[in-house]
């Protein structure tokens, strides 16, 4: 758990983060496999034989895989992913926000 107080924002600052909780609730943290890959052919052989898997991961706009990316760090290592820090900030979160995709989705 990661060991940090609750930030306070306001009621637009909570329904930024919970929108980008939202956008990001189903792309799970492996990217998919490229075309032509092992991987990719294991997964496309396995969706012949049983179907696809449709809860997997959704495709994910490329601005929000820097939030993906920043909360599997985070959840993988229980501590804030500094390093994504600056790009998340640059897209307009606030160091207050990050904090609270931290708690909340990692």
């Amino acid at each position: 758990m990661l060991n940090i107080a609750t930030p306070r924002l306001s009621p637009a600052e909570w329904q930024d983060v919970q929108a980008a909780l939202s956008a990001v609730a189903n792309c799970g943290c492996a990217p998919p496999a490229a075309a032509g890959t092992l991987r990719s052919r294991i997964a496309h052989t396995v969706d012949s034989l049983i179907g696809p898997n449709k809860n997997g991961p959704v495709e994910l706009p490329a601005h929000l895989s820097p939030v993906r990316d920043f909360l599997c760090e985070t959840g993988r290592s229980r501590r804030i992913a500094e390093r994504h820090i600056p790009t998340l900030a640059a897209q307009g979160f606030s160091r207050a926000q990050i904090e609270a995709l931290a708690l909340l989705g990692a």
